[in-house]
């Protein structure tokens, strides 16, 4: 045997055991080997929390998309309110809505794209001054407008935008 071919496998033997050391010093494997035997997550040794959940965790696999409206008037009129999702599109349409109002919308994340994009368009009412909406996608405000004055008109909007703005 040729001393190349040797030293090409001494060579190969230390960089396999060395990149074996520094995957069990990370935990690598012992993470693996522990998900391969155990049937869930390993518990938390943090106390339990006493705080609510957030938005994002108030279903698995979920996005929580909240609408709001607002006035200075007891109610808004001709609200239409769009979820485009792949899998859960929904939509709402209230001839007259008490305000403030609030619903939230869940939306399933299992597409590559959960969330196309949610338009909101509401109407001020006859003595109202003005309207406005907000879009909140898991606790993060996407979307607001307010408008003023008489039969005022109130439209957010949040589309998913591919490439530069």
């Amino acid at each position: 045997m040729s001393t190349g071919a040797g030293m090409k496998r001494v060579l190969a033997g230390v960089l396999l055991g060395s990149s074996l050391a520094f995957l069990v010093g990370c935990g690598v494997v012992d993470d693996t080997l522990e998900g391969l035997g155990a049937s869930g997550p390993a518990p938390s040794s943090s106390p339990p929390s006493s705080a609510p959940p957030e938005p994002s965790a108030t279903a698995e696999g979920s996005i929580v998309v909240t609408v709001e409206i607002d006035s200075d008037a007891a109610t808004a009129t001709d609200l239409a309110v769009d979820i485009d999702s792949p899998s859960t599109s929904q939509s709402l349409y209230e001839d007259e809505v008490q305000v403030p109002f609030r619903h939230d919308f869940t939306v399933s994340t299992d597409a590559f794209f959960p969330l196309r994009g949610t338009t909101v368009e509401v109407h001020a009412a006859p003595d109202a001054t003005f309207v406005s909406c907000s879009i909140t996608v898991d606790g993060e405000v996407v979307a607001t407008h307010r408008s003023e004055g008489s039969g005022a008109t109130a439209t957010c909007e949040r589309r998913l935008q591919l490439g530069p703005s």
